[in-house]
């Protein structure tokens, strides 16, 4: 909350220009300055705002947590830690809307929606994730983004068959089905459009080593990932992904915000005696997280802790609904091994303890 000793600098960030919106807690005073992106621009507006703000106030920069918040940061970093600056990021996914707020949209209302819910202390603050963090993200996305591109190769190949062939598509991408893929009967045209595919699927498979690799290599000195992948249906890459997308585990104050941040929260719909389960998912949902879990319930359904459950849920719902079940049973799991740093307990939870 702003008290009259402080000094809010409210910033849309952009890669020419910044919007900030500047409010002085003591007078009330309110401007709107247009400044350029640059290094020596920030630094001037948060060194007269210093030379503003009484002795014992402090200055607030606030922005959103998209491109660009690291290199401000960076710039401010002196002054963060002598606590001359407070540094806050706030996630927009999180602010509710007021009525008509879609009609219009510039950088300067952007600036005062932000400036009004920091004002009333209903601020959504975002994560501001560790440099080496960030690194290890962005591998992650790189390996995820490689994999999903070579599955899309796959697919189309996989269509092609079955539109144009009666060929077997089971084991297609083994050594043997590779081999039957390069004799097939096709023609001059189909052939190069499959090798060509072909081609790019296996500068992929080269790409991807290295970057395995170095995922590996975070594996090796990192605790939390090693009891991760003790867990079945989580090998050491997607341990590491896991907890990549995850992030410090302490930022979730309960197994259901980590549950909510990865999408596999259902929707609730309720009016007096009415309740109704929706989808999952919603805005602000980390999907990689959720694939990896969704993907990681096919064997984490036969561990006897999660076995019942996913019995019980099959038999009435159906086995998408039982997977997204022991998905969210694992991610509760996997809160509290974080947690109280605790190995995995594979066997059921006591009666009347939630697994």
């Amino acid at each position: 909350m702003l008290t009259n000793k402080d000094i809010m600098l409210t910033v849309d960030y952009h890669d020419e220009n910044l919007v900030i919106r500047r409010l002085d807690g003591a007078t009330g005073e309110e401007r709107v300055l247009q400044v350029p992106t640059t290094a020596p621009a920030i630094e001037k507006v948060i060194r007269e705002a210093q030379a503003d703000v009484p002795e014992s106030g402090r200055v607030i920069w606030i922005m959103e947590s998209t491109t660009g918040w690291a290199r401000v940061k960076e710039l401010v970093g002196k002054a963060i830690r002598e606590g001359k600056v407070s540094f806050v990021l706030c996630n927009v996914l999180e602010m509710s809307l007021p009525p008509k707020a879609r009609r219009k949209k510039t950088d300067k209302i952007d600036t005062a929606r932000m400036q009004r819910e920091a004002l009333n202390g209903t601020l959504p603050a975002a994560y501001q994730p560790p440099r080496w963090l960030r690194r290890l993200r962005r591998l992650v996305s790189l390996r995820e983004n490689l994999v999903s591109r070579r599955t899309a190769l796959r697919n189309w190949i996989g269509r092609f068959l079955a539109h144009e062939t009666w060929e077997d598509r089971q084991g297609l991408w083994t050594v043997r089905g590779l081999d039957r893929l390069a004799r097939l009967p096709l023609s001059r045209s189909d052939r190069l459009v499959v090798a060509t595919k072909l081609d790019e699927m296996h500068h992929l498979e080269t790409l991807l080593e290295p970057v395995e690799k170095e995922i590996v290599r975070f594996y090796g000195y990192w605790p939390a990932a090693q009891r991760l992948d003790e867990m079945r249906g989580i090998a050491l890459i997607s341990a590491v992904s896991i907890l990549a997308r995850i992030g410090p585990v302490g930022r979730f104050a309960r197994e259901d915000q980590l549950i909510g941040y990865a999408g596999l929260a259902p929707g609730v719909r309720q009016s007096d005696q009415t309740k109704l389960t929706g989808h999952i998912g919603g805005g602000g949902t980390d999907k990689s997280l959720r694939h990896y879990l969704i993907e990681a319930s096919v064997w984490a359904r036969q561990i006897p802790r999660y076995r019942p459950a996913y019995d019980r849920v099959c038999h009435k719902r159906g086995k998408k609904i039982a997977r997204l079940v022991v998905a969210r049973m694992m991610l509760r799991s996997i809160y509290k091994m974080l947690k109280d740093d605790v190995r995995f307990n594979q066997l059921p939870a006591y009666a009347g303890v939630r697994a």
